[in-house]
């Protein structure tokens, strides 16, 4: 005879959690400190206390305080000529940078696409590539003399190459699959260029675009102070050469606080337009 397994009644049989359309939230996870990008700005702002002291404690001329410097700026750009410079660059910036891409992008892609296009360029570009864009303006200044064409003329000579060797090896990447997606709905080479091939492409060719806008900065900056007679550059040299030495660090300051807002405006648009990419998932770019 066999015995009954005792059952024990006060256990309440195990409950299953209805399932609802809601999905579980998982918990974000916060990114250390360390990794912020404060870290480097509170990095910065040591760095000023430290040269606040030193210049205190030990004044020299040539290492004025940052008080004094941030005065002088302040003085410069609500009264000064400062704001007429910066715009004179800028100016001189965006005509150079706009017409480099322009020429970047075109002769890129059709070297990519086209056998006798690279033909052509491939040497003329291998030979220039090593050459330093201030070697050329002594000859850009032969030619058109000093003033805003001579500031364009160079800074298109600096950036047209960052933006063509990386639409060049953007447009020649396009992966196959997607060349033969073309081909399966027969595509004619317009439509591939415009539809599968530069789509694909403007990863890399943002990275030229964002590489070429910090080299036009500097050019803009280096030609006004090589043979310029207006702008940001030409304005560091002449503080620099009068001896007034927190006027030149306030016109330092500026063309730094200028990359880093140029920089950063960049990243932004360049984030809404290449969402889907999947390098871009990662937050934060250098």
């Amino acid at each position: 005879m066999t015995s009954a397994v005792p059952v024990k009644f006060h256990e309440a049989p195990p409950t299953i959690a209805p399932v609802t359309g809601t999905p579980v939230a998982h918990k974000t996870r916060r990114t250390p400190f360390y990794h912020q990008r404060a870290i480097g700005f509170c990095l910065i702002a040591a760095l000023l206390c430290l040269w606040e002291i030193v210049a205190r404690f030990a004044p020299s001329p040539g290492l004025p305080a940052p008080t004094r410097i941030a005065g002088v700026w302040h003085a410069e750009m609500t009264t000064g000529d400062l704001p007429d410079q910066l715009a004179n660059t800028m100016i001189s910036m965006a005509y150079g940078y706009v017409i480099a891409a322009f020429i970047g992008i075109t002769i890129g892609v059709l070297m990519a696409r086209v056998r006798f296009i690279y033909a052509i360029f491939e040497p003329i570009v291998e030979l220039i590539r090593p050459i330093p864009t201030i070697v050329f303006i002594p000859v850009i200044i032969l030619y058109v003399g000093l003033g805003r064409e001579m500031n364009v003329l160079a800074i298109v000579i600096s950036a047209t190459e960052p933006i063509l060797i990386a639409s060049f090896a953007g447009a020649r990447a396009v992966p196959q699959a997607l060349k033969d997606t073309a081909a399966s709905f027969r595509l004619t080479w317009w439509q591939t260029l415009v539809e599968i091939v530069l789509p694909a492409a403007l990863p890399q060719i943002m990275v030229g675009l964002r590489l070429a806008l910090a080299s036009s900065l500097v050019i803009a900056i280096a030609s006004g102070m090589i043979a310029g007679n207006a702008g940001v550059g030409f304005y560091i040299l002449t503080a620099q050469q009068t001896l007034d030495i927190s006027r030149m660090y306030a016109g330092a300051a500026t063309v730094a606080v200028i990359g880093y807002a140029l920089n950063f405006g960049f990243l932004t648009i360049e984030r809404h337009l290449l969402h889907w990419h999947v390098s871009h998932d990662r937050k934060g770019s250098l």
